[in-house]
């Protein structure tokens, strides 16, 4: 485990985008004296009290995790012969053709803790070693389904499931990749468009590369008390949000923070909030001093109220994208250790959460209508042999659109 620097810095922007390890500065500032901003801003609850305002170190994710027991794991072989029999490709696996009559019902307590309870859920108990890479996929696909049965587009080109990992034999450099896909860390974020994270983990790194993890409303209920202003700041709805390279609207104007039909919900990733470096052109504005002080606030508060999530190999962890906040250590892989995490992005038509008009556009772009329209979707069973340099990229860990609206469907 990499241990954090706490360091006394001011109150500016932190440099939050890329760190060779995952180091935050933790700033010593003191709250804004007489602010009019010390109530919470309109419509939001002065505070979030509940299961999913949890925090620190010592918390532990025992009741979030489902072990899967020997006949569990029987079944889930026994759905993989039945869905292979059938004949069909990878990308059709669903509930139906993936058939878990025991353990399928009580998968459902790991969907209703997602949106009502922490937001988090750790199916643990499967061996990827013990199976080919396709069944592999197939069992993430399969158990998913049980959690989330709509999965979300993740680029514009169709990935619907990605590897997070990087390759000593790729020859594009990091600074020309996006960040998962380098063993760079990565600052508190969510995966914007998305709604339920779903990770596999493959195998881990040999040194690093712990996951970190924080309740939204953990950190807005310190905020609250430390930094009101700041609260203020992130649900203003004027934050420059990227969505495409090209066209005419390169970005949207929309908040961060939203508390929507009894929910708190935050979108946000560093890498996709004001300028990009490829857009020279000055058509998405650079951020206001106060939102980048509030954005370093948001850091900041995240690490203090941080757990690290207790992962191991075969683990498939489901989040609260809406809720829950991760980051990521740096790490370093050898010859017989390699970090490999296997992502789907997914929503639940029946729990999933009412999204404000405000925040909806990156939803729109992997659940939407305009999702709906991409034919070719991928889903690699293995890592790409050779990374191919993305037209467009900030070291963000999430999806940014690579061309304009016209072009994106393929």
């Amino acid at each position: 485990m990499t241990t954090p620097i706490v360091s006394t810095v001011s109150c500016g922007l932190a440099n939050i985008q890329s760190r060779d390890s995952y180091e935050p500065e933790l700033s010593l500032c003191s709250p804004r004296q007489g602010d009019a901003d010390a109530q919470a801003p309109l419509g939001f609850p002065s505070s979030i009290q509940g299961p999913m305002a949890w925090s620190g170190d010592g918390v532990s994710f025992d009741s979030q995790t489902f072990e899967l027991g020997p006949t569990d794991v029987i079944e889930v072989e026994q759905a993989v012969k039945h869905f292979l029999g059938l004949g069909l490709d990878g990308s059709e696996v669903t509930r139906e053709n993936f058939p878990l009559p025991v353990l399928g019902p009580r998968l459902e307590s790991c969907a209703t803790d997602l949106h009502r309870g922490s937001g988090l859920c750790i199916i643990r108990g499967l061996t990827p070693g013990a199976y080919s890479a396709e069944d592999n996929t197939i069992m993430f696909l399969g158990l998913a389904s049980y959690i989330g049965g709509q999965r979300g587009v993740q680029t514009s080109k169709g990935a619907m499931l990605t590897h997070v990992y990087e390759s000593n034999s790729w020859k594009v450099p990091r600074e020309k990749r996006h960040g998962i896909h380098t063993n760079n860390s990565l600052p508190f974020h969510n995966d914007m468009g998305c709604e339920i994270l779903a990770i596999q983990v493959r195998s881990s790194a040999a040194q690093g590369g712990e996951t970190y993890v924080a309740s939204v409303a953990a950190v807005y209920n310190a905020m609250m008390k430390t930094n009101p202003w700041a609260v203020h700041t992130l649900a203003k709805h004027n934050w420059p949000v990227q969505v495409s390279r090209r066209g005419t609207s390169p970005f949207v104007l929309a908040p961060l923070l939203g508390f929507h039909s009894g929910n708190l919900l935050i979108s946000v990733d560093p890498g996709r909030i004001g300028p990009h470096p490829a857009v020279t052109d000055g058509r998405i504005p650079d951020l206001l001093p106060a939102q980048k002080e509030a954005l370093n606030l948001l850091q900041q508060t995240a690490t203090m109220q941080r757990s690290q999530l207790p992962t191991r190999e075969g683990d498939m962890v489901f989040i609260n994208n809406w809720s829950v906040l991760h980051a990521r250590d740096s790490y370093q892989d050898d010859g017989t250790a390699t970090r490999h995490l296997v992502r789907l992005w997914l929503r639940n038509e029946e729990l999933g959460w009412e999204i404000p008009e405000s925040m909806k556009t990156p939803w729109e772009t992997s659940f939407g209508a305009k999702a709906k329209k991409i034919r070719n979707r991928q889903y690699p069973v293995s890592p790409m042999p050779e990374y191919m340099e993305p037209k467009y990229t900030n070291g963000s860990a999430a999806f940014v659109m690579e061309e304009s609206d016209e072009d994106e469907v393929e």
